[in-house]
C-alpha cells in the first residue's frame, strides 16, 4: 500500500448497518493527540480516542453524503454531534430519521449521545411533539421526564410532559424528588434501625443500665441505637453514623453533669482500658482524668455484667 496523502491521518468507513472500520496511519508514542508516523501506510487499525477525535474534527467545510443518508433526513454537518455517531444513527435508527425529518435537531444530538433513554421515552416524546411541544432543551427535559418517571406520573399526559414553563416544572420536580428521597432514606434508616436494635441488644443487651457517678458526674451506658445517633448529633462526633453500637468488643458511655453532656466515651471490653473519651466535637475533655477513676472504680461491676 502506498503511504497516506499529505495531511490524511485516517478515514472512518460505515457500511449500511453501521459498521465501522478505520484506516489510517500508524501511530506512536508522544504526548500529542497526533503522534503518527506519516511515513506508514493507510492500513485498517484498532480505534482509538485519537482516531475518533480526528474525524470529529472540522477540516474541509464542503461534504458529500450518500443518497441514503440524504433521504433519511441529513441536510448540514451542524448537528453538534460525533458524526460516526449520527451516520450511524441515520442508517440503523427510524427513530433518528424522524427526528431529524421533523427538526428536532437537541433531540436528534440527544438521541445521539443516549439512544436508550430516547427509545424508552419515545412515546413520550410523541405526546409531546403531537402537543405541539418544542424541546429547546433536551437535557432539562429529559431530566425533567425522569423525575416524572421514578414519581409515577402519566408520562402521557400533554399537560405534565409539554410544560409551559420547563424551568419552573423541572426546579418544582427537584424539590418534590428530594422530598421524596428525604423519605425513603427516612424508611430505609427505620427499617435499618429496627435490623440494628436486634443486634445491639444481642451485643450490649447485658449492659443496658450501667450506671456510675463520683457524686457529681454522672457517667451511664448508651441504651439504644437511638441513643447512639441522639449523642453523635448532640456531639458532633460519628458514634451514631459509625454504628458503634455494632462494635462487638468495645463499650460506649456518656458522662454528665446535672442535664449537660461533658464527654462520650468508649471502652475496651477486653481490658476496660479508656479507648477514647471525647468532649463536644471531639475536642479534649477537661474531666477525663475524673472519668477515668469512675470507671476504675467500677471495672467489677461491668466484669459481672460481661461474664452475665
Amino acid at each position: 500500500m502506498k503511504s497516506a496523502p499529505i495531511g490524511l491521518t485516517s478515514t472512518d468507513w460505515i457500511d449500511k448497518h453501521g459498521h465501522t472500520t478505520v484506516v489510517g496511519l500508524q501511530r506512536t508514542l508522544g504526548h500529542y493527540i497526533d503522534s503518527f508516523a506519516f511515513g506508514s501506510p493507510l492500513e485498517i487499525r484498532h480505534d482509538n480516542d485519537a482516531f475518533w477525535h480526528i474525524v470529529d474534527q472540522w477540516v474541509y467545510p464542503r461534504i458529500k453524503v450518500t443518497d441514503t443518508i440524504k433521504r433519511n433526513g441529513y441536510t448540514t454537518f451542524a448537528y453538534g454531534a460525533h458524526p460516526v455517531m449520527m451516520f450511524q444513527q441515520l442508517l440503523t435508527n427510524p427513530k433518528a430519521e424522524t427526528l431529524m425529518k421533523a427538526g428536532e435537531e437537541g433531540l436528534f444530538r440527544y438521541l445521539c449521545h443516549h439512544p436508550k433513554e430516547v427509545d424508552k421515552y419515545w412515546d413520550t416524546i410523541k405526546v409531546a411533539r403531537r402537543s405541539g411541544y418544542k424541546v429547546d432543551d433536551p437535557q432539562m427535559w429529559f431530566d425533567y421526564i425522569k423525575m416524572l418517571d421514578r414519581m409515577g406520573r402519566d408520562l402521557h399526559s400533554p399537560t405534565l410532559v409539554a410544560p409551559k414553563d420547563l424551568k419552573a416544572v423541572h426546579d418544582e420536580y427537584v424539590a418534590k424528588a428530594e422530598r421524596q428521597r428525604i423519605k425513603e432514606q427516612k424508611e430505609k434508616d427505620r427499617k435499618r434501625a429496627e435490623e440494628d436494635e436486634a443486634k445491639f441488644e444481642e451485643l450490649k443487651g447485658r449492659y443496658v443500665g450501667l450506671v456510675m457517678t463520683d457524686g457529681e458526674i454522672v457517667v451511664h451506658t448508651l441504651n439504644s441505637v437511638a441513643e447512639y445517633y441522639d449523642e453523635g448529633s448532640r456531639q458532633h462526633i460519628c458514634v451514631g453514623s459509625s454504628s458503634y453500637y455494632l462494635k462487638e468488643n468495645t463499650l460506649v458511655f456518656t458522662a454528665k453533669i446535672k442535664d449537660k453532656t461533658i464527654a462520650t466515651i468508649e471502652i475496651a471490653l477486653k481490658d476496660y482500658s479508656i479507648i477514647q473519651c471525647r468532649a463536644f466535637a471531639n475536642k479534649v475533655c477537661q474531666y477525663q482524668d475524673r472519668i477515668a477513676k469512675i470507671i476504675s472504680d467500677n471495672i467489677k461491676m461491668i466484669a459481672e455484667r460481661k461474664r452475665a
